[in-house]
């Protein structure tokens, strides 16, 4: 079974830092990610849950093409609900907005305690590492990843008793990921100090985006000097 890029940095990740044996995917679409991961003998049970009807269906037959019916289950609902009674040891929700996932993730706090999860946000990156600071999830590990012309990040975050000490970069940039910058990272903030010069040009002074968007424009000339 071949995944795109994307899921398979995701998958990666999930292999590098496993938690037992039991996944629950938040948001499944096809649910390739748990198929791919039960059938490569990765994990041995997964839990496929969307909130709409299409995905669970197109999860249904994903399932059943890879004879996966006793260890892939789908599961119909929003957010983590449909998990609040399984055994579960690691949770992934991907390819949603950043402020959707931590909505997903405030609904049921008491989810952090005790799993490890592994987070891509499309978008909205800071609000969700800002979130995660604030409940004290240490982000254990990030990855960058290209895929049809689209650059992702992915967490690895679990609760911790440490004290967590981010700086407002961190939010945007990942802490582990500004560590070890790689030519990814160059590529997303050159892209995206382009893009925030062009909003700045479209604005007068007064504007109250403008002195944001001159932050945010001289965080990333910080981050990506010397590139």
């Amino acid at each position: 079974m071949k995944l795109s890029k994307r899921l398979q940095a995701i998958a990666d990740l999930i292999v590098k830092y496993k938690q037992g044996e039991i996944l629950a995917d938040i948001g499944t679409d096809h649910a390739y990610l748990p198929c791919y991961l039960v059938s490569e003998d990765i994990i041995d049970k997964a839990y496929a849950c969307d909130i709409a009807s299409g995905p669970i269906n197109a999860s249904i037959e994903t399932i059943q093409l890879y004879h996966l019916e006793k260890q892939v289950i789908p599961l119909l609902g929003s957010g983590m609900n449909p998990i609040l009674d399984k055994d579960v040891d690691m949770i992934s929700i991907c390819g949603m907005g950043g402020k959707l996932t931590v909505d997903i993730l405030d609904e049921h706090r008491e989810f952090l305690n005790h799993h490890r999860f592994i987070l891509q946000a499309n978008i909205g990156l800071e609000i969700l590492r800002e979130y995660l600071y604030k409940q004290n999830m240490k982000i254990i590990d990030e990855s960058i990843v290209k895929d049809a012309q689209h650059i992702y990040e992915i967490i690895v975050c679990e609760k911790t008793d440490d004290m967590i000490a981010y700086q407002e970069e961190d939010f945007y940039f990942g802490p582990c990921l500004r560590k070890n910058k790689k030519g990814l990272f160059y590529e997303k903030w050159h892209r995206q100090l382009e893009i925030q010069k062009g909003i700045l040009n479209s604005l007068e002074e007064q504007h109250p985006r403008y002195h944001e968007i001159m932050h945010l424009i001289t965080m990333i000339e910080g981050e990506i000097s010397g590139s």
